[in-house]
């Protein structure tokens, strides 16, 4: 080969090299503030997206501004704001699109046989499914009851197909339970919930929801709970309606992410004082937001002992 050639070649690799860089640092997402750009492929960044919307349709915000490269499956939140707004044909119409998404998603016969390393994935996915329950339907079935009952397991299966293809192995990692063994993961609880805020106005559907699905709940809400009361309705209900009182006591522990797209609302309710907080909200920083394990600001702050009673109180109806 000669000098030319491989001068050549040396160039040709640097152009390369540079617009890849150029490519990711362009499309990487922002975690410093509440801005979460959709990411093709990205699942911790759609899981993110799909919990913020689900939030933010609860606490009556507008829905997060389009994005043409949305995850098909973010239509699930959608689904969740078209429910709450009233109308269960839509919202039951956009589950229709997101099953027949997750249907796309789960590797056929077909694929399998082509590329034989789909094989476990397909098994993974397709166990898990078929222990999820079918939402009762039919006379006497309330739409609202129905529709609600769908979001359940179209959450499981959603953040399911997110896990299939955000784990670095899928094994050893148990769905049903959402932790590995026998090395604990730190993908391990990471769930869909509904919100908080609704334990106050939908208690009786989130209690019928958590009986349909049983263990495969993990956490009907992401009211944040001492461990083993999670589907603790009475406590889930004190949090909804007076959080400040609720939640003094209760400290939380989960384990950080490689990349938990956390914002600087998150990181000063983690390590910061009242005023760091308050300024933060004060820049319009959104309480809403979710980060790649569906933990907002408020679950930052239950970890955080510098701030303490009254402003602990305060701060917690800030992030509520």
């Amino acid at each position: 080969m000669s000098r030319k050639t491989v001068l050549a070649g040396a160039a040709a690799l640097l152009v390369a090299t540079g617009a890849a860089a150029w490519w990711l640092g362009s499309n990487l997402p922002q975690t410093g503030g509440d801005e979460l750009s959709a990411l093709p492929g990205d699942g911790l960044v759609t899981f993110a997206r799909i919990q913020t919307e689900m939030n933010r349709a609860a606490a009556g915000r507008t829905a997060l501004a389009d994005d043409p490269n949305a995850d098909p499956l973010e239509a699930v939140a959608r689904a969740l704001r078209e429910f709450l707004s009233g109308n269960t044909v839509k919202a039951a119409n956009l589950l229709d699109d997101v099953e027949t998404e997750i249907e796309n998603r789960v590797p056929t016969d077909d694929q399998v046989a082509a590329d034989p390393l789909l094989a476990e994935k397909e098994e993974w996915l397709v166990s898990y499914f078929e222990l999820l329950p079918e939402p009762p339907s039919g006379k006497g079935i309330k739409a609202d009851a129905y529709v609600f009952n769908r979001l359940a397991v179209t959450l499981r299966k959603v953040d399911a197909i997110l896990l299939a293809e955000t784990l670095p192995t899928l094994k050893g990692y148990d769905l049903v339970a959402r932790k590995a063994e026998p090395e604990p993961s730190v993908f391990g609880g990471m769930v869909l919930r509904f919100p908080c805020r609704l334990v106050a106005s939908h208690r009786a559907l989130l209690e019928e929801t958590s009986r349909l699905m049983g263990p495969l709940a993990v956490a009907p809400t992401d009211c944040p709970t001492p461990k083993g009361r999670e589907s603790d309705f009475n406590l889930l209900e004190r949090i909804a309606r007076d959080p400040a009182t609720a939640l003094l006591g209760v400290v939380d522990g989960s384990a950080p992410l490689p990349r938990d797209l956390r914002t600087s609302l998150m990181t000063a309710a983690a390590k910061g004082g009242a005023n760091d907080i308050a300024r933060a909200l004060s820049a319009g920083a959104d309480p809403q937001r979710a980060d790649a394990r569906g933990r907002t600001a408020l679950h930052y702050l239950l970890g955080n002992s510098a701030i303490s009673g009254h402003d602990r109180g305060q701060a917690i109806k800030q992030l509520f």
